[in-house]
């Protein structure tokens, strides 16, 4: 799971000039930045340039981690870093010279030499270094790729002085340079460890600081910023009071740019009214937000403004009161303690469903596509209290959604289809076991630490499958080393014992490799889980109690060391 990336500059100098590296093709009135992004679906849109937002497809050369790009079909070897002995390919030098051949063959062939554009040095997004001689003498170290990247990033600058050269502030560049470095350079400065909080955090003063350590070394300093839940594109996500706040203290240090990341090109709730509060913000961020709400809602929602505004303010209000950290990657237990005031969004949605038929035009099209995405949030909310009693409607809206081409609800690409899938079979598996259940709502102890993000052991008797495809639904997510052990109570009448596990490899949780029943003095079963013939990212396992066998009952979940975490789902008794 990828969590991180990054900034900004004093007002009254850049309202007098446009700055001189600006490839702009829509970006002439540049406000306080010289570059201002907003990655949602608007990006292509009459909006993003009336906004004079940038696009990182037309406005860099080279964007990201895809140094690769400029290679050759069959590059000269020393172009990658010396890793134990050997070339190794999944990471680049930075002393060499026939990389620099390639980067100045690539810039001249592809983007010449007179016309502005941005151009991102970073090295491949892992954590290997180049340790060849040259890269050593620089200053280089096995953590640390600064040095050689900083050279690089001179000797391109120097090359082409009228492009524009950024490094990031990410994993081994993470040191500032010791060299002096041309004007034409700049840094991409992740915000990643800059929580998204209304209050003031320690971590606010201590990225003030980095980005002050980075002005006084290069000129150009550009934040990326996330503006999204990135495991819940759908769910309405208050970013307004924040974002202000953070622009305003990009300004006062110095920040030159802003990238906000967002869902891309998929669908995410409000995302044509964040473009526009947030395109406005970024040229003034001193206007009042609420008004431009209110102007955006007249617009776009002639019927139904008055009901968004109305909750997008309640919701911006009971987030700032809640001060807390505003997840990333999250699910909806962790949304309704942070930015999610459960009875505000139903209110909303009733109201909202209740609007849709009169609504016309493109207003009607989009409040069909938003009453759609927000019947995820609905069925999270109903499957956090253990209420299913709405799911046919509330999935077949869903489906629509993927029926109109929208597959997908977060950055890992969980896919709508699944979610209804494995909801219809979480709500099919309650109805057959919960009046025969003989642990559902027990009183499970654990005998080892739960992770702190998964302390709520109640999800394992509370008779709901989770869904494997998204780890937020359900699951009690474990890293306990060598093994998790949770206790039984005594159950009256329990002879069998069912536990069903889930696997998600793509986030490194895996089955355990051997769940152990015992009494607490001796071992009476042991198993090895494997996936389901019809589901591999499902798993279950039985145990028969023994008749000579009562009292507490000690299952032991022996963790695969080789992956992060394993996943346990459900126990059920019978």
């Amino acid at each position: 799971m990828e969590k991180n990336i990054i900034t900004l500059i004093a007002a009254s100098a850049l309202f007098l000039s446009l700055p001189p590296f600006c490839s702009c093709s829509q970006a002439q009135d540049t406000g306080v930045f010289e570059y201002k992004e907003i990655h949602l679906p608007e990006k292509e849109t009459d909006l993003n340039r009336n906004l004079h937002l940038n696009n990182l497809d037309i406005d860099w050369g080279l964007w990201g981690h895809h140094v690769s790009n400029v290679l050759p079909k069959h590059p000269v070897d020393d172009v990658f870093a010396w890793n134990d002995g050997y070339r190794d390919s999944e990471q680049f030098c930075f002393t060499s010279d026939r990389l620099f051949s390639y980067l100045e063959t690539y810039i001249k062939e592809n983007f010449g030499e007179d016309k502005p554009q941005r151009f991102a040095i970073l090295p491949n997004d892992n954590s290997l270094v180049c340790q060849c001689q040259h890269c050593k003498e620089l200053g280089n170290t096995a953590q640390n790729a600064s040095p050689a990247v900083f050279d690089m990033l001179r000797r391109i600058a120097q090359r082409f002085p009228k492009h524009l050269f950024f490094t990031s502030y990410y994993l081994t560049t993470r040191n500032t340079p010791d060299i002096d470095l041309p004007e034409n350079t700049g840094v991409l400065v992740s915000a990643m460890d800059y929580p998204l909080c209304s209050a003031t955090t320690a971590q606010e003063k201590d990225f003030e600081a980095l980005l002050k350590t980075w002005k006084e070394k290069v000129k150009h300093v550009y934040v990326w910023d996330y503006i999204n839940n990135f495991d819940d594109y759908f769910t309405p996500f208050p970013v307004f009071t924040i974002m202000q706040r953070r622009f305003q203290l990009y300004r006062r240090n110095g920040v030159s740019g802003i990238f906000l990341n967002g869902s891309g090109t998929e669908y995410s709730t409000f995302s044509r009214l964040k473009t526009y509060v947030l395109g406005q913000l970024l040229q003034d961020p001193d206007r009042d937000w609420r008004e431009l709400v209110r102007e955006g809602c007249r617009d776009y929602y002639p019927m139904t403004g008055d009901v968004i505004a109305g909750f997008i303010f309640e919701q911006e209000t009971w987030t700032a009161e809640q001060a807390r950290q505003l997840p990333l990657y999250g699910g909806m237990e962790e949304a309704t303690k942070s930015y999610l005031p459960e009875k505000a969004f139903n209110r909303f949605y009733e109201q909202l469903t209740s609007l849709k038929p009169q609504t016309k035009g493109n207003e009607q099209k989009d409040i069909r596509m938003m009453c759609r995405a927000l019947a995820l949030t609905r069925l999270e909310l109903q499957r956090l209290h253990g209420q299913l009693e709405d799911t046919p409607t509330l999935t077949a809206s869903l489906k629509e959604m993927a029926e109109q081409g929208v597959k997908v609800y977060s950055e890992a690409c969980w896919f709508i289809e699944s979610y209804i899938k494995e909801y219809n079979e979480m709500k099919a598996h309650r109805e057959q076991t919960r009046q025969k259940d003989l642990l559902l709502n027990a009183r499970l102890t654990p005998l080892t630490a739960l992770d702190p993000e998964y302390s709520d052991i109640s999800i394992l008797t509370d008779g709901l499958l989770g869904l494997p495809s998204n780890y937020h639904c359900g699951q009690m997510i474990s890293s306990a080393t060598p093994a998790l052990r949770l206790a039984i109570p005594p159950t009256e009448g329990l002879k069998r014992l069912r536990i069903s596990l889930t696997k998600n490899i793509i986030f490194h949780i895996d089955l355990p490799q051997q769940v152990i029943l015992s009494d607490g003095h001796r071992e009476l079963a042991r198993n090895t889980p494997a996936p389901l013939p019809d589901n591999p990212n499902r798993s279950v396992v039985e145990f028969d109690i023994p008749a000579n066998s009562s009292g507490t009952f000690i299952l032991t979940f022996v963790r695969n060391q080789d992956e992060r975490t394993m996943a346990i789902d459900e126990i059920e008794g019978y």
